[in-house]
């Protein structure tokens, strides 16, 4: 029974993100990164996209708070400085609280794209 609670309690967050659209992450002519800030509380991740050619680095660099945290769908989970390779195609990317507290972690997620 508690591993039903626990599976429809997923697939209900997991539908809710899903849902929620996401800010283009974008970059000044010419500049290989670009910056978005915002504030996340318990509950309410932000979802942010971005878009990528095969075979090149993207970076994500999280700041300004100790209690958030980035998830790459199908690439990486919380994290706060992480690059990999890319393909040609969007990626999503969640920002959210690690840990509940009352209130909202303001952030900057940095992308570098090279």
């Amino acid at each position: 029974m508690k591993s039903l609670l626990i599976a429809a309690a997923l697939t209900l967050w997991a539908g809710q993100a899903a849902a929620q659209a996401c800010s283009e992450i974008r970059f000044d002519r010419g500049a290989v990164s670009g910056s978005v800030t915002g504030q996340v509380s318990d509950g309410a991740p932000l979802c942010f996209s971005f878009g990528s050619g095969n075979g090149q680095t993207a970076r994500l660099q999280l700041s300004g708070s100790d209690n958030t945290c980035f998830t790459v769908g199908g690439i990486v989970d919380c994290q706060e400085d992480f690059s990999f390779r890319t393909r040609a195609q969007s990626y999503q990317v969640r920002v959210f609280q690690l840990f509940r507290r009352p209130g909202a972690e303001t952030f900057r997620l940095t992308l570098t794209i090279r």
